[in-house]
């Protein structure tokens, strides 16, 4: 039975559901591969994704970027979170080359841990990485900043050089250290649920546009809560558990969302809009699923404007600063944008499919 390991940055969940994906049509199209994840993200998240039965082992890869909120993050932490995962490279690196012999490994996937790559020249197998950015690109303009910490990018480049190669994705920044490229389509989860059997399900009998409050699992408190369903010809929707009961507020929990056999992206498809910071994640759902966006700045981030360029080119979309959204001032810019023309440029999304099928080219 051919084993791949799948490497995957736990930092948010964009790495993750495209990785999900992955598994998803790779298991459909070649039942009985044995597929290991190896991640520091959460077991439920790919569960969730994945119907065919896979093996899960909690690992830190990489560090990824350090949130210090929602919507703002942190460089200096960053940095020297990757460089205390630097101290152990090694030791990780020797284990994780035992575990893939151990398991009989004949492909390694990363998206996007340098980790991944190291292990995969040293084990003898093939490796293939699946991104839009790189961990250097990122944390390059911090070290600018923070010279100090210069010597994390020749390590993190080394890695890269290691893939045999990388299937980029849209919406991508520069990744020269990869040796070998080839491009792909959008990956991206698309709805299982139709949209009005969504809104049954949650319950909700009114025909009053459905808005998705996405920030990553982060709660934006009580009172900011209070303040949006003040616009009462919405109904929002909070896909994380933020833990308020209150009227206007449809506050879907995972295990709830589990019992009515419902998905994240049936949410998205199934909304007229959904008001989020940039990610890749999101913003790849929010078009395959053809729902509009309203989005904000998300700190000192190098993807967001490459990320912004996507999203006004494939999505009705706009723009509200974090003053306005966090201050629940977001009424004119959410009508504006539920009145705009319902205009989705196409762009293909069988990423997962293409990946899956080079995978089994591979094996």
């Amino acid at each position: 039975m051919p084993t791949i390991i799948f490497y995957v940055s736990g930092h948010g969940f964009g790495h993750s559901a495209r990785t999900a994906a992955v598994i998803d049509r790779l298991l459909e199209l070649r039942p009985g591969t044995r597929v290991i994840v190896r991640t520091s993200a959460p077991e439920w998240f790919f569960r969730e994704q994945i119907e065919e039965d896979f093996e899960f082992h909690a690992l830190e890869c990489d560090t990824g970027v350090v949130q210090a909120d929602s919507l703002n993050l942190d460089p200096e932490a960053s940095l020297a979170g990757y460089a205390r995962f630097l101290e152990k490279l090694e030791e990780t690196v020797d284990a994780e080359v035992e575990f893939s012999a151990r398991k009989d490994c004949r492909l390694i996937v990363g998206d996007i841990p340098p980790l991944a790559f190291e292990v995969a020249e040293r084990a003898g197998v093939p490796s293939l990485a699946v991104a839009n950015f790189s961990w250097d690109w990122i944390y390059e303009p911090y070290i600018e900043r923070l010279p100090e910490y210069r010597f994390l990018l020749p390590s993190i480049r080394k890695g890269y050089r290691k893939a045999s190669l990388l299937l980029r994705l849209p919406f991508a920044g520069e990744m020269a250290a990869f040796p070998a490229v080839r491009d792909i389509p959008l990956i991206a989860r698309r709805a299982r649920v139709g949209a009005g059997e969504v809104r049954k399900r949650l319950g909700l009998e009114n025909n009053r546009p459905l808005v998705i409050l996405s920030f990553g699992g982060f709660s934006l408190g009580e009172e900011y809560y209070r303040k949006l369903i003040e616009i009462d010809d919405c109904v929002w929707l909070a896909s994380e558990r933020v833990g308020f009961d209150l009227p206007g507020l449809r506050n879907v929990g995972r295990d709830e969302l589990g019992r009515l056999g419902l998905g994240y992206p049936d949410l998205v498809a199934a909304a007229e809009a959904v008001i989020t910071k940039p990610g890749y994640g999101i913003i790849s759902e929010c078009i395959a699923n053809r729902t509009r966006m309203l989005y904000t700045s998300r700190g000192e981030f190098r993807e967001y404007p490459i990320l912004v360029e996507g999203i006004k080119k494939y999505l009705p979309s706009g723009f509200i600063s974090q003053e306005k959204l966090l201050g629940g001032d977001i009424r004119e810019e959410l009508h504006r944008l539920l009145a705009a023309p319902a205009d989705f440029p196409p762009i293909p999304v069988n990423g997962a499919e293409t990946v899956a099928e080079i995978i089994s080219g591979y094996l």
